[in-house]
């Protein structure tokens, strides 16, 4: 039962994982300018929080849909994702296995070629209680491998080819898709 919920767990932070944008280095003592993701302005448009994952090897569907900007630190490889919706109501979606994965609508973390590390704002849904995802890494080509402290789940990269539609659920417990 355990390989099973850490199985979920993971699976739910892919959908969720990784969203990313340029962002220049700023001399020392100076904040570094944050890229917006869409509508950045002019013709230099930027590559989407989608097209960034892949960029570092990971499916696009490890965020779900909805994704309303990004910023990413390229020295560092510090980003943050943010995703549209209600304020201050998380996105949910359920995985294979009935596992609930829930993104905050400020997910951060570092990523580099096949790793997101020290990831903050997806947890996955195990026993009644919600876990932090903290890592993701590409394990080879068609596998990625979740990890919730000292706990790993492998899955099939293939599970993560379309990003999940959240789900918002509001006071009194009605649950509603969202339409972005």
């Amino acid at each position: 039962m355990l390989p099973l919920l850490l199985l979920l767990l993971l699976l739910l932070f892919a959908c969720a994982a990784v969203p990313v944008s340029t962002a220049r280095d700023a001399p020392p003592g100076e904040t570094a300018p944050e890229t917006p993701l869409f509508g950045g302005g002019g013709g230099d448009e930027k590559p989407s929080a989608y097209e960034m994952l892949e960029r570092f090897g990971f499916p696009r569907g490890i965020l779900p849909e909805g994704v309303t900007g990004y910023t990413l630190r390229p020295s560092s490889g510090e980003f943050e994702v943010y995703l549209g919706g209600t304020e201050d109501i998380p996105c949910e979606f359920e995985v294979d296995g009935g596992y609930r994965l829930t993104y905050q609508r400020r997910i951060y973390g570092r990523v580099s070629g096949g790793s997101i590390s020290d990831l903050h704002g997806v947890t996955v849904r195990v026993f009644f209680m919600n876990w932090g995802i903290d890592r993701v890494v590409m394990a080879d080509a068609a596998h990625l491998m979740f990890y919730v402290g000292p706990l790993s789940q492998s899955f099939s990269a293939d599970s993560f080819d379309e990003s999940p539609r959240c789900r918002y659920r509001h006071s009194g417990g009605a649950i509603a898709v969202a339409v972005m």
